[in-house]
This record gives C-alpha cells, sequence and structure tokens, in this order.
C-alpha cells in the first residue's frame, strides 16, 4: 500500500476507537444509571443511601449500614441506537442493538464493624452500527458495515468500617476489564494526476481488549439517628486503559493487516449527595457526579503491521477533547403501599463531547434527559427481595457544525445528531 494511502487510512481510522468508547447516550464510556434496579430507579442517586451489597459500586462506606448478609444478581438489557451524518449524508438512521448488561454482588459482615463486599458488573460501555454503507466509487470503493461494540467490566473487592452509629468508611479495589471490537469506513482521495480519485476505506480494530489492576474507590456515608436523613460521598480512581488486539485496512484493492494497541482512559469521578424522609410516606433524593472526563483529550495507538518498512508507531493520536462531565440526579420514593415500594427518578447529564468534535458513533454532543420509573417488593419473611425499573434515555442536537481536525485532515462531520436507549432492570437480592 502506498505510504500516503496508508497514513491517510490510519488518520480516519482512529476516529474509530474514540466513537466506541464515547458512545454511551449520557456521554463518555458510561451510562447515567447502571444495573441494581433498585437504584437505577431513584436515578443513581445511591450515595447516601445505598446498604446492600450494591454500595461497592455506588458507595463501598454504605456496606456499613447493611443489616445482613446478601447476595444479588442484577439485569439490565438495554435496546440503543445512535443515528447521525454517516458517510456525508447530513442524517443516517443506525441499526438498533441490543446491548447485555448486569452483574453480581455479594456482602458479608465480619464483625459487628466490618463488612465485606464483592461483585462484578458492568462499568461502562457503548454500541452503535451503521449498515450498508459504500465510500469511494469508480472501482475504488469499500461496501459493508461498521461499527463498534465496547466492554467496561470491574471486578470489585470492597471493606467497609462503621465508626459509630452515624458514620462510617469504605473502599473498592478494582479491576477493569476492556473489550473492544471497532469498524470504520471512510474515503480518501489519491492524486492521479489531472483528477483526484475517491477511494474507499474500511479499517476494524477487532478483539481489542486489556486490564488495569490500580483502580480504587473510596467512600463515606452519614445517617442519623432517626434514620430521616443521610449524607453520602463516593470517590472513583483514574484507570489507564490500555487494548491490543488485531488491525486490518482496505484502501480500494489494497489491504494488509497486523496488530494494534490503543491506550486511553476512564476519568476520576466523584458523587455527593443526601436523602430526607419528608412523611412516613415520602422519602426525596439529590445527588450531583462529577466526572474528570476532560483527561480525555486524546486516544493514542500504536501499531505494528507486517510487510511494510513504516513498522510500528504509525497511527497518530485521536483528538477528542472531551469536556468534563456533570450528572444531576433527582428522585423519590413511596411507601404507602403495604408490600410495595414505588420509586422515580430523573437525570440530567452535560455533554462532554463538544461539537466541533463530534462523529456519528460519538456521544451525541449534546445534553442527555433519562427518565425512570420502578418498584420493589419482598417475599419470604423479607429474605428475598425483588426490584424492577425502566428507563429510557434521549439525546439530540439538531446542527452540529462540526469542522475540527480529529486526526491530522480528518474533520468533525456537520449535520443532525441523536441516541436514544431503553432499558429494562431487574435484581433478585437473598438476604441471609
Amino acid at each position: 500500500m502506498p505510504t500516503v494511502l496508508r497514513r491517510k487510512a490510519f488518520l480516519i481510522s482512529s476516529l474509530a476507537l474514540a466513537v466506541g468508547a464515547g458512545n454511551a447516550v449520557a456521554g463518555g464510556f458510561e451510562k447515567a444509571t447502571m444495573w441494581d434496579a433498585k437504584y437505577t430507579a431513584l436515578g443513581g442517586a445511591a450515595a447516601s443511601s445505598v446498604n446492600n451489597s450494591s454500595a461497592i459500586f455506588y458507595n463501598p462506606a454504605g456496606l456499613a449500614f447493611s443489616e445482613s448478609n446478601d447476595i444479588a444478581v442484577h439485569a439490565s438489557p438495554t435496546v440503543v441506537r445512535a443515528n447521525g451524518p454517516a458517510n456525508g449524508s447530513d442524517y443516517t438512521k443506525g441499526k438498533r442493538l441490543f446491548v447485555p448488561n448486569g452483574g453480581f454482588t455479594g456482602a458479608y459482615r465480619l464483625s459487628d464493624d466490618f463488612v465485606l463486599g464483592y461483585g462484578v458488573y458492568a462499568a461502562g460501555g457503548a454500541a452503535a452500527k451503521y449498515k450498508g454503507v459504500t465510500t469511494g466509487k469508480g472501482g475504488l470503493e469499500q461496501t459493508g458495515d461498521y461499527g463498534t461494540e465496547i466492554k467496561l467490566i470491574e471486578a470489585g473487592l470492597a471493606l467497609a468500617y462503621k465508626i459509630n452509629n452515624n458514620w462510617s468508611v469504605g473502599g473498592t479495589y478494582r479491576l477493569t476489564y476492556a473489550y473492544a471490537d471497532i469498524d470504520i469506513m471512510s474515503k480518501t482521495e489519491i492524486d492521479a494526476g489531472l483528477v483526484k480519485l475517491p477511494v474507499g476505506v474500511k479499517v476494524g480494530y477487532n478483539d481489542l481488549s486489556g486490564i488495569d489492576s490500580f483502580g480504587m474507590r473510596l467512600g463515606a456515608m452519614y445517617r442519623s439517628d432517626d434514620n430521616r436523613f443521610g449524607w453520602g460521598i463516593n470517590y472513583r480512581s483514574k484507570v489507564d486503559m490500555k487494548a491490543k488486539g488485531d488491525y486490518s485496512a482496505n484502501v480500494g484493492p489494497l489491504s494488509e493487516k497486523g496488530k494494534a494497541t490503543a491506550k486511553t482512559v476512564l476519568p476520576m469521578q466523584i458523587s455527593t449527595g443526601v436523602d430526607y424522609l419528608v412523611s412516613d410516606n415520602w422519602r426525596l433524593f439529590g445527588e450531583a457526579t462529577y466526572t474528570n472526563y476532560k483527561k480525555v483529550d486524546k486516544i493514542e495507538f500504536d501499531t505494528d503491521i507486517s510487510g511494510t518498512p513504516i513498522g510500528k508507531k504509525v497511527l497518530p493520536q485521536l483528538n477528542t477533547n472531551w469536556k468534563n462531565q456533570m450528572n444531576y440526579r433527582f428522585a423519590a420514593e413511596y411507601y404507602g403501599l403495604d408490600d410495595w415500594t414505588l420509586r422515580g427518578g430523573y437525570v440530567y447529564t452535560t455533554a462532554v463531547v463538544p461539537e466541533k468534535y463530534a462523529a456519528p458513533t460519538f456521544s451525541t454532543p449534546a445534553a442527555a434527559h433519562t427518565y425512570i420509573l420502578g418498584a420493589g417488593t419482598s417475599f419470604l419473611n423479607d429474605t428475598l427481595l425483588f426490584d424492577f425499573a425502566a428507563e429510557y434515555n434521549r439525546a439530540k442536537n439538531k446542527n452540529v457544525k462540526g469542522g475540527g481536525h480529529l486526526a491530522g485532515n480528518s474533520p468533525a462531520a456537520s449535520g443532525r445528531y441523536d441516541t436514544e436507549a431503553f432499558a429494562v432492570h431487574a435484581t433478585l437480592r437473598y438476604k441471609f
């Protein structure tokens, strides 16, 4: 493959990894809510009140306020669709994708003051796909599907300590696993003397995976003596993500394969929230979550391509220039029914992706809105708990100007962007 073509293919295809990594509807690498049905129904506003094994994720200090040991299974199947100016058009509808989501958590009381937590669960991810796209022409085209799949899975081991009847602290040690399977299609041009020929480009990064073993969550919680009021804070450390896998490129009639590595970070996050029992039947929740996504200003690439004189480190960095994110969470819980608790929540999420650096399979460069309703009940003398919730998430921007240089001379596409997701959540918890 000619050197100029190869470099242009890499510049265009380097967009792919950030595209997949960024297409969570709420922005960045994460949804605004995750997998526990009870706390999802509260909009994820759990830092002040979580008191079971899910505290390993929401606030490890909450483990110390657990009333019993428990194990829980969480399922959150999600359908997501990303739409945008794919393949040079102003607006193209993507394919609806089914994304499994969930986890397993457990808690065990070691003593009156110490509680152990453990679990494996989804920590983030993305999915987007466009079908039947053709780039280039005149016998130099590429036709096929392109999209991305990202999975972030966390294994955690937590320990919480109850200082007194009102205060607790806790921490979770995290192993974070990342998987990515990504394709990208675009076009470039070659100079054929008097004319420039449009050439189709199809590049794939497949079976990229890696583990970071240096993550922590730290938390503190306060509960009033009468349990009317609670406050909590949950800190998540940054983790460095490095994923290795296969690389392939097709530019017109030419092709090559090799190995690739991509580097980015899952940034620091901090949440703080309160809850208050306003009457015998109603409790209100509020929480703010800050994520330092400004740290994801670029994504770096290395590659080792067999049969070429270029060798390693030919993939450039991708300029993402993400912005810091805020999630504002509001929720209410109603206890007026004998056997049921009703819940509802709303989350407002600020945009992570700037309009200037938008792309069809990025997060939509707009604020996102999340609406959730749910309920919970118990069986077998309160030893078996069942919670469920339904969620709708939406972000849209009808007039994105784009134009920023994502990599080299590859400009961000202008046009209309929107993303929506539907999810159902179910948690079955056994207390013993």
